[in-house]
């Protein structure tokens, strides 16, 4: 939980047993006027968020102009940087982490069609993403709204579309490049998969969203941004050269290419919501 002045209150806990492998964590994040929110960076995770109060516009690095939130959306991979504004009474945002390629296997249509936007979680699942949304908007206190949410994703998997030829190749090669932070040759990685590097290159985008060299570049911005967040004084050249860049230079040019600024000018706006320690649900609110 963040306590300094003007800063949100963010807070965390697991889902139940039934939905840990499609689920990492629910999160929330509350402001009251004049507070600000987390920065969402480049990156690859998937989140569903519920706007319980306040609705956020958010401001891309990209080509884009700011739009203003749905109630309740998907944020998926994402090649941007976005900042986000509350209303001046605040917000407050409920919301559900998932697991590196799970979306993909509760989603009807391919995660390429929601890379980089924020859809409406009725776009996404029809009346169902509506249902979830009202159920957990209109539940009382938190334990509720976190018990709603529950129930709701445990209806999405038991109605999740079937799996595709590959795709479990493909969601355990997307996990490999994450967990070792971009440090993988693609043929390696089809080989370690069972796939063929065409193969491979032709599935990864409806799966995971992107082609597999492209996740590889957005997993080494997202850990080496993580690393400089969470370091007292951030050490571009150490951070850069364990990130796998092949120098300070090379990763100021690759985070500029994603964000549109250096590294010392975005990073200093304060930590992502990915990144804040666990803390106990509260009772109410």
């Amino acid at each position: 939980m963040n306590d300094q002045p003007g800063s949100p209150r963010i807070g965390h806990a697991p889902p139940s047993g039934a939905l840990a492998e499609y689920v990492e964590r629910y999160w929330w994040c509350t402001t009251t006027g004049g507070g600000s929110l987390p920065d969402v960076w480049p990156g690859t995770g998937a989140e569903l968020w519920i706007h319980l109060r306040g609705q956020v516009t958010a401001r891309s690095s990209g080509p884009v102009t700011p739009i203003r939130l749905p109630a309740a959306h998907l944020v998926c991979l994402r090649r941007t940087h976005w900042s986000l504004t509350p209303p001046p009474g605040g917000a407050a945002i409920l919301a559900v982490r998932f697991r590196a390629g799970s979306l993909r296997r509760l989603l009807p249509a391919g995660v390429e069609e929601v890379a980089d936007a924020a859809v409406s979680a009725e776009d996404a699942w029809q009346n169902a993403g509506r249902r979830l949304a009202d159920t957990v908007r209109s539940a009382p206190t938190g334990p509720m709204r976190i018990a709603a949410m529950d129930r709701a994703l445990r209806a999405l998997v038991a109605n999740r579309p079937r799996e595709r030829a590959g795709e479990a190749g493909v969601i355990a090669a997307a996990d490999l490049v994450y967990r070792r932070r971009g440090a993988v040759r693609i043929d390696h990685l089809a080989a370690e998969t069972g796939m063929s590097a065409r193969q491979l290159q032709r599935r990864f985008p409806p799966a995971v969203g992107v082609g597999p060299k492209e996740f590889q570049r957005l997993t080494r911005i997202q850990h080496a941004a993580r690393t400089l967040l969470l370091q007292d004084e951030p050490r571009y050249l150490a951070t850069a050269l364990d990130g796998g860049f092949y120098d300070q230079n090379h990763f100021i040019r690759e985070f500029r290419q994603f964000t549109g600024r250096t590294p010392a000018a975005v990073l200093g706006r304060g930590m992502s919501h990915f990144y804040y320690e666990s803390a106990a649900i509260p009772s109410q609110g």
